[in-house]
């Protein structure tokens, strides 16, 4: 320890000198160097995001409302005969296109050629005048794809908002196109950006960490982000910066980029919406990085080398072993073994490194059980969607057979296929609710095989049992229905290739193993390949199960929803005698649920 003592005070006391003398006078030069690198690097990185959701917002644009029926929709608006609210039903389904199209968009709206109405969407109504949210002037100089300065939204949220107008009108060849000469349109649409989204998407791009602030401007050099929560300096007022907008607009170049005594200004080119981003850095500054301790540094380095014989002595036993056990405290997390918190017993620089590595585990795990928890949600809600998702086709052919029994004179059968689509759709919804009991959803399954019947003309057997015991257990809703569904298609070769069946039968029993509930469907139907099937079942790449849905979308809500260890489907088939396919799931009622 005492040669390793002279050497290291011999060589600090040699080194530390030189080290001082050039240090400040390097600094200065090569933290301009890398801050405007990296300030250049954020910049691009900022430009490139932008660029990627303004594509996206008018890839989206053009998909929706580019088709003949929102053209012919813009035709009913401006016919006199039309209503304000058979117009705004009319532009619902593009308005949630809209609204969807792009994390950073808040919401969307329409606006009559005149300004003289606003369609928004139903969730999103206006609390605001039309007039205090866009002014008619600013609609008259609108002219081609607009950017509009920031603004308070105009429905409930106070969320601050950039407004994109696009003025439309009708070709003569029935279709809808921006009008790019300024002439009044038939229609604004208008997409309004979230301020605060597109301020975390511009802070999410600095992944040098530069002190940056970011200004979206227009090519006149009129600002659109400031405005609440964006206090930086106004330096886009400044006579030279607008002439930088001007080169950079005029020119060729995708960047720019100007240095001056105390800030760079670096601009970026957005040719889909014709914007400039411009990033203001100011320069680090000796001071800024010292501060008022720039002449104690040498002093501190005179003290450092008088005390490190000592801290060599002590080094060891203050630093090497605490280290060491540090080091092995992390490889166990790494290796997922921390289950022991290990604490030190002091309370300098080692004892603040531990508690915060445990503070740090800490936080780790609670963010993995908030990250499982996220997602379990977000899985519940996608199980929603897909369990109350009814099929349109199956709807519309429906009320076509009911009208066509209806012109046939058969009340009494037009009736019946009234009451059970009523029934159907009664127990498929069920208020929301995500359980029913077992009784209801035999009703449902029996609802969909006697429209099936009506439809076809069939006369597909339905038998069932559930004893009283059962009669109000519950399950996750509208399990049977798509197996059935597959048995009439599939399995009877109705409405669909394959073999009819003479005496077409569907069998549902349900019953009880342990605190499990078995549901078994068969039918007597031509069959199907288990392996097939069971590769369609267990698949995760949406391609291998695009034409067959059914199965799989069951058997991911049913591990969704009670866990995979809990839920067992077997299948068996044997084609024109006994297919069957059997679901063991856990025994749920009211008290268990409550």
């Amino acid at each position: 320890m005492s040669k390793i003592c002279i050497i290291i005070f011999t060589l600090t006391l040699a080194t530390s000198s030189i080290i001082m003398l050039t240090f400040i006078g390097y600094y200065s030069r090569s933290s301009s160097e890398r801050l405007l690198r990296n300030a250049q690097t954020v910049t691009s990185n900022a430009v490139n995001t932008l660029e990627v959701n303004f594509k996206d917002i008018l890839e989206h644009f053009v998909r929706t409302c580019g088709t003949e029926e929102f053209a012919a929709d813009i035709k009913t608006m401006n016919q006199p005969s039309s209503s304000y609210v058979v117009v705004e039903r009319l532009m619902q389904n593009e308005l949630s296109d809209l609204a969807r199209c792009n994390y950073m968009v808040h919401s969307s709206m329409m606006i009559k050629g005149d300004g003289s109405a606003a369609y928004t969407m139903y969730k999103n109504p206006m609390q605001r005048t039309l007039e205090d949210f866009i002014a008619l002037d600013e609609l008259a100089a609108v002219k081609g794809i607009t950017c509009l300065p920031q603004r308070s939204s105009p429905f409930h949220s106070s969320v601050p908002v950039i407004p994109i107008l696009f003025p439309v009108t009708v070709n003569a060849a029935d279709y809808a196109e921006v009008k790019l000469d300024g002439t009044a349109p038939d229609l604004y649409i208008a997409i309004l950006l979230d301020c605060s989204k597109l301020k975390s998407s511009l802070d999410s791009a600095n992944v040098k960490q530069s002190r940056s602030v970011f200004y979206l401007l227009t090519q006149d050099g009129i600002p659109l982000n400031i405005g609440t929560g964006w206090e930086i300096p106004q330096v886009y007022d400044r006579g030279s910066t607008k002439g930088l907008i001007t080169s950079l607009v005029s020119g060729n170049q995708k960047f720019l980029v100007s240095i001056n005594s105390d800030s760079y200004l670096i601009l970026g080119k957005l040719n889909h919406l014709r914007l400039v981003l411009l990033n203001y850095v100011e320069r680090e500054s000796i001071q800024t990085i010292f501060g008022n301790t720039g002449m104690m540094l040498i002093f501190v380095l005179l003290v450092v080398v008088c005390i490190l014989l000592l801290l060599s002595i002590l080094m060891t036993r203050y630093v090497t072993r605490p280290a060491k056990r540090l080091t092995e405290i992390i490889r166990q997390i790494e290796r997922d073994e921390y289950k022991e918190r290990q604490d030190f017993a002091t309370s300098d620089e080692m004892g603040q490194l531990c508690t915060a590595i445990n503070t740090m585990y800490d936080t780790i795990q609670q963010q993995m059980v908030r990250i499982k928890q996220e997602e379990s949600e977000k899985r519940m809600t996608e199980i929603k969607m897909l369990t109350e998702q009814i099929n349109p086709h199956f709807l519309y052919n429906t009320l076509e057979c009911i009208q066509s029994e209806v012109i046939r004179g058969e009340s009494q059968t037009a009736a019946s296929m009234i009451q059970y689509l009523a029934e159907y759709l009664r127990i498929g919804l069920s208020y929301g609710a995500d359980l029913i009991t077992a009784s209801n959803e035999l009703r449902h399954a029996n609802a969909y095989i006697k429209l099936m019947n009506q439809r076809f003309r069939q006369s597909i057997i339905f038998m069932y049992q559930l004893s009283p015991r059962l009669n109000e257990k519950l399950i996750l809703k509208t399990i049977l229905q798509p197996l059935v569904e597959n048995s009439i298609k599939h399995g009877f070769g109705i409405d669909a290739p394959g073999i009819p069946i003479s005496v077409p039968t569907i069998e549902v029993n349900f019953s009880e193993e342990g605190e499990r509930l078995v549901i078994e469907v068969a039918d007597n139907g031509c069959g199907f390949d288990v392996k097939a099937a069971e590769g369609i079942m267990y698949a995760t790449d949406p391609e291998e199960t695009h034409r067959h849905v059914g199965l799989h979308n069951i058997y991911h809500r049913l591990i969704s929803y009670y866990g995979k260890e809990n839920v067992d489907v077997v299948l068996n088939s044997i084609p024109y005698y006994r297919s069957t396919i059997t679901i063991k799931i856990p025994l749920m009622d009211q008290k268990k649920i409550s």
